[in-house]
């Protein structure tokens, strides 16, 4: 990753809802793409993997990888982004949105599609920044620079998108020359990670691999830190979840576990059990009687 090329070249950047139900079918495009989740939800589909984005978190589309959108909970999703290229090159001024699959791509088109600059560097395509608001204001300074394309725009949003850069490479970098992130910050961001994507199914070394953690240094720091075994926190949570939903709704009990991505009900309702010490269906029956 040669620093010293970068020089990025914005070819789109707006604010946008998409209203669901929607489905964006896969396609490959030829830039970079970063998304601020605004408000809702969806379902991005990667290589068979699923990431369910949601408020506060940033969606970070390379080049070449075909990917999909999915509406979730027919959830309006508010995703203000934009395009662009990290290394200003001779294609940039031919290059455009694609929405399609390499198979329906010509040559030309393919032609199109940048080198990766960031394959040396683990950059997670859905993630919770550290520091969210100093990232959030920096994102909608790019969108709002070339939306009113103020004197000398250009070098204003290369600004704000190298600080954005910087950010994330800081968090996300495996060898960093710059060590100024603390063990603390990487916990607050497994945890922000985990708050927001609790509903997916997480394992202990899922996050020991995204965040680049030994898994027994990971356990022991985040309950230093948070004095709760980590993977009981997620629990926690999803339980927690499914109380709220049984207590509130009359969504089926199959769909609920549905939901919080469990094979089917029989798993959802032993999880349920051996922390709560009743049936899902049990806990709604005393939960309306109480009410």
């Amino acid at each position: 990753m040669n620093k010293n090329m970068f020089s990025p070249f914005v070819r789109l950047a707006m604010y946008s809802t998409i209203a669901a139900p929607f489905e964006i079918n896969e396609r490959i495009i030829f830039d970079y793409e970063m998304i601020f989740v605004s408000g809702g939800r969806c379902k991005l589909t990667i290589d068979g993997k699923e990431y369910f984005c949601k408020k506060n978190d940033v969606v970070f589309l390379r080049p070449g990888i075909a990917h999909k959108f999915e509406s979730v909970d027919n959830a309006d999703f508010m995703q203000p982004h934009f395009h662009f290229d990290v290394c200003y090159d001779k294609k940039s001024e031919e290059r455009f949105v694609s929405f399609k699959t390499s198979e329906k791509m010509n040559d030309y088109e393919k032609s199109l599609i940048c080198d990766d600059v960031f394959k040396s560097a683990y950059i997670p395509f859905v993630f919770t920044p550290y520091d969210i608001e100093k990232f959030r204001s920096a994102f909608f300074e790019v969108v709002e620079i070339y939306l009113k394309k103020p004197y000398n725009y250009e070098f204003l949003y290369k600004q704000r998108i190298l600080e954005l850069l910087d950010m994330i490479l800081r968090q996300f970098d495996k060898n960093p020359t710059n060590k100024s992130v603390s063990e603390n910050d990487a916990l607050i961001s497994v945890k922000n990670y985990i708050d927001n994507n609790f509903l997916s199914a997480i394992t202990l070394d899922s996050l020991s691999g995204q965040f680049y953690f030994n898994k027994y240094t990971l356990l022991r720091k985040f309950k230093s830190v948070y004095k709760q075994n980590i993977m009981s926190y997620y629990k926690d949570l999803r339980i927690d979840y499914a109380k709220n939903i049984l207590k509130t709704t009359s969504i089926p009990i199959h769909l609920l576990a549905e939901k919080l991505n469990f094979s089917d009900i029989y798993s959802f309702s032993r999880f349920f059990k051996s922390s709560v010490g009743c049936s899902p269906t049990v806990y709604r029956k005393n939960a309306k009687k109480n009410s």
